[in-house]
């Protein structure tokens, strides 16, 4: 039987991953590399940062959340209402994108979706710009996102 790998830490991630590209996420004691996004994962991540800082929100793409000890993920894009707090994210986004490239999953980006909702985050979108669909995920159903004019 082979021998299991043991954890990664969160310091031994840094010190092997970080500035890679494409970008790895750190997930539990585990490096996990993000998919290579595509033309179109790039232009849906555009018109979607677009879109948001029309409405009064504040994107950005790629950022690492550092919300948690134990995973710090890299999603396509994140949007707060208000003020920017510090360099890097260091509370859960009003908002969190995901746009699906080709080698992702629905269910690994579900996975990820409601571990954004567990720290904090309000509302979800997934994207599969290939298929054409979206799903918004969030843990109060009256919440909907974005709108310039919400008072959430």
């Amino acid at each position: 039987m082979a021998a299991q790998p043991s954890p990664l830490s969160l310091e031994e991630f840094h010190r092997l991953y970080d500035g890679a590209k494409p970008a790895y996420e750190y997930w539990y004691g585990s490096a996990i590399g993000k998919s290579t996004p595509t033309f179109l994962h790039g232009f849906v991540q555009y018109v979607i940062m677009t879109l948001l800082e029309k409405a009064g929100w504040n994107p950005a793409p790629e950022v690492r959340l550092k919300v948690s000890r134990d995973a710090e993920p890299v999603p396509d894009v994140i949007a707060v209402r208000g003020k920017v707090k510090g360099l890097c994210a260091t509370t859960a986004p009003d908002l969190c994108v995901e746009i699906l490239s080709p080698g992702d999953t629905l269910a690994k980006a579900l996975e990820k979706a409601n571990r954004y909702i567990q720290w904090g985050t309000k509302c979800v979108w997934i994207i599969d710009p290939e298929k054409r669909t979206a799903w918004t995920l969030s843990p109060d159903p009256q919440w909907i996102a974005p709108t310039g004019n919400a008072s959430h």
